[in-house]
Order: structure tokens, then sequence, then C-alpha cells
């Protein structure tokens, strides 16, 4: 999607380098991600922006524009004191439970970097000898960074409930259970690209002959969500070894929490135009000659056109029978609740990776598993987890992500039967299976 659109900007280029107008702008305002949820708050904060842009006009009017923004953008979240967000959890002990956190006075100061793709119309008209009014109107697709989140409460209770026993356990720090005061934390959370509508007004004011200076106003309304929804990621990590490095995973992607991440941005701008229109050339006038003397051409021979050799291509490299169950045979991810390559695995990977990488034209079908330990919802989301680690480990290895196609079938479909309990490490695994790519 990124090199498509950069393509399409270059063409455009090409266009209005010919006769139209670059510009410069720098804009500021409340800057940031606009959130919709029922247990905390939202507040944009002060960004800002710079960026290129191209127009041309096809009329004295009307014309079309694009180019490429980078924008700086921040804004808090808080949550409302006495809510408990609750997330399942494998302990230990390896026992299922329900990690409870209930903060006080949390709050998470958010930035981040964006580059954003304009396509808006514009349209002029004169007001004065030497001013113009103007309008824009279109989207954009913007690309975030990372947003980067610096959370703080100043005080977290850290809670298991064990259903099976009907247990809560608070004040246990040695396995992750307690009271932790005047805790903060830093951490990063990844965005989705986020398609925008856009809005400018205001007026240009002639400078030289080909330069201008446009003031006014613009907004930038989200029409998607920025958030990749991580619905059973806590606030914090749960950390079974104790309670004195709570790691932040931060709010933006827990669904339970936030609802909605629109983007929004407005504020005031400035452009520098500068036009690229060649003046025009005065005509000239024919001249008249007399002609005294007619020759006829010589006519030329044709030459004969070698034709080139038409080249076969190569043939379809098939996987032998060796590579394919090589690749087929389950990976082992033995530890309960385990979701990370093994260097072991890491071994058998690369080797696979090599495999995939001869053979272009086929695809993977990644399928993680568990034992019958924990509840069946808890099951689907580690056998997801364990699948999308050995995608993530391949596409380091340079292997394509949409030659990948990611599932979870947890405690269905076991490998052999979970009794007796010996059984149970061969099912948490995942299989790989190979298919022909359409």
């Amino acid at each position: 999607m990124k090199i498509k659109a950069t393509i399409a900007i270059l063409l455009l280029f090409n266009v209005t380098i010919k006769a139209q107008e670059i510009n410069f702008k720098i804009n500021g305002g409340p800057s940031g991600i606009l959130y919709d949820s029922n247990v905390g708050d939202g507040k944009l904060k002060f960004g800002g922006g710079i960026g290129v842009g191209y127009t041309y006009f096809f009329s004295d009017h009307w014309g079309i524009s694009t180019g490429v923004d980078v924008s700086y953008n921040q804004n808090s979240f808080e949550l409302n004191n006495g809510t408990t967000i609750s997330t399942y959890e494998v302990d230990d002990q390896t026992s299922a439970f329900e990690y409870r956190v209930t903060p006080t006075n949390y709050k998470e100061d958010q930035h981040f970097i964006a580059a954003s793709i304009p396509l808006m119309m514009q349209y002029r008209t004169s007001i004065a000898s030497q001013t113009q009014l103007y309008f824009g109107i279109g989207g954009k697709i913007m690309f975030p960074g990372k947003q980067t989140v610096k959370a703080s409460a100043s005080e977290l209770q850290l809670s298991g409930y064990y259903p099976d026993v009907n247990l809560i356990i608070d004040d246990l720090p040695s396995h992750g259970f307690g009271k932790v005061t005047n805790w903060q934390d830093k951490t990063t959370v990844s965005l989705d690209p986020a398609f925008m509508l856009s809005f400018e007004t205001g007026l240009s004011f002639k400078l030289k002959e080909k330069t201008k200076l446009y003031t006014g106003l613009y907004v930038d309304y989200g029409l998607t969500d920025l958030a990749k929804e991580t619905p059973n990621t806590n606030i914090v990590a749960y950390n079974p070894n104790g309670i004195d490095n709570v790691q932040a995973n931060g709010t933006i992607g827990n669904s339970r929490i936030v609802q909605e991440s629109r983007y929004l941005s407005a504020g005031i701008q400035l452009k520098l135009g500068f036009s690229l229109a060649k003046d025009k050339p005065q005509p000239v006038q024919p001249k008249t000659e007399t002609v005294t003397k007619t020759e006829t051409a010589p006519v030329q021979k044709e030459v004969p056109v070698q034709q080139k050799p038409v080249e076969t291509p190569p043939a379809k490299k098939e996987l032998t029978a060796a590579e394919r169950t090589y690749v087929e045979k389950p990976l082992a991810f033995q530890e309960v609740g385990n979701t990370s390559v093994t260097p072991e695995l890491a071994t058998r990977l690369d080797e696979i990776a090599k495999i995939l990488k001869e053979n272009k034209d086929t695809d993977l079908n990644i399928t993680g598993y568990t034992c019958d330990i924990g509840t069946e919802k808890r099951n689907l989301e580690i056998g997801m987890k364990r699948a999308q680690a050995v995608s993530d480990y391949l596409q380091n290895k340079e292997i394509e992500s949409n030659r990948m196609h990611l599932f979870s079938k947890g405690e269905s479909e076991p490998l052999v039967p979970n009794t007796p309990a010996e059984n149970k490490p061969l099912n948490r695994r995942v299989s790989l299976t190979l298919i022909d790519a359409k």
C-alpha cells in the first residue's frame, strides 16, 4: 500500500512540475487521538506538522493537490478511579486464573509521529487584486509510527481470582499479587493506518509574480480507528516472579477500555506557494521562402530486421517429498502458556525459511494448538500467539507476510489424548501446512 501511494505521488509530480504550483507548509494546534471510553477520558494536546505539496490547477478556480505531510501528535488518557481491568493468565504453577488490576490515579501521556498522503480538491476565487479566498476538501491516508506511552499511577492493586477454588489472592508479592505505590513505566504500542477527512480554508496573498503566502485553518478527522486491538492484554503485564518491576502495556488497544480511537487535528496553517508555470512564448511569424528547385529524395532500401529469439521462462521449482515432510513436522511448544520461539525451534525455522525462499510459489498455513489446561477462550488466544510467534520469526528471515495465514484451534484437535498427563506437552504445538499460492 505504501509503495503504490508513493508511485502515485511521483507520477503526479511529473505532471505538476511542468506548469503548476509547489508549496511548503507548517501548521499547529490540538492534535492526537480522540478517545471514546466508558471508563476513562482522553485529552488532546498541542501538536504540529510540516509538509510539501503539489497543486495542479485545471481551470482558473479549480485544482487538485497532493503531497506528503509529517506530524507530531500527543494526548493524555486517564482511567476512572475504581475501575478494574481483568484478563486470564497462567501462573507459575500452570494454574489458570483471572488477573485483576485496580489502579488509582492512572494516567498515560502519549505521543507519536505520523506521515500522511493527502488528495484534495482546491477552489480559489479573487476577493481583491492581490488576495484570494481558497477552500480545500478531500482525504488523507495516515501511516503512524509507534505510540510512546508514559504510564503512571499512585497505586496498583494486583489480584488473582481462581474460579476453580473461588479464591482471591491480593497479597502474595513473590507470586505477582499485591499493592504497588507510586508506579510508573514506559512502553510503545503499534498503531494502524487510518483514513481521514480533511478540510482547509483561508486567504492567499501574492508576494511576488510567482510566490504566494497562504494563511488559514485546517481540520483532519479520522474515519477509522488507529488502535491495533489487543482485547486480551491488561494495562500492566502479569509477572509471576514478583511485583517490583511491573511493566506497562498501554490502554489504546484494549476494547474494554477504549471503544473508539479516532484521529483529530485542527489549528492554524501557513503555506508558501511557488508557481512553476512557464511564461508563454511570443508567437513567431513564419518566414516565406521561394522554392527554386525540387529534388526527388532517393528511395531508401528496406533493411531486414533480425528477430530476437524468444526466451523460455525457467521451469517452476517443485518441493521434494523430504522438504515437505520436514516443513510439516509439528513445532513443539512443550511448556504451559509458552508463546515464544525456543532455540531448538529457531534452528528448525531457519531451515524452513531457506526452503520457503527457494519455493516462492508456496504459501504456508500456520495453526497453533494447546493442551486442555485453562479455559477454551484462553487456549484459543495462546494458540494464536504461538502461530504469530512462528510467523514473526519467519518474517524476520525475509519470508513475506502475505504468504503466511494464521489460525488457532486451541485445545481442539489434540495430536494425542490429553490423558495421561504425560501426553499434554505433545499437544502444545504449531503445525505448518504447505499450500500452492494462487
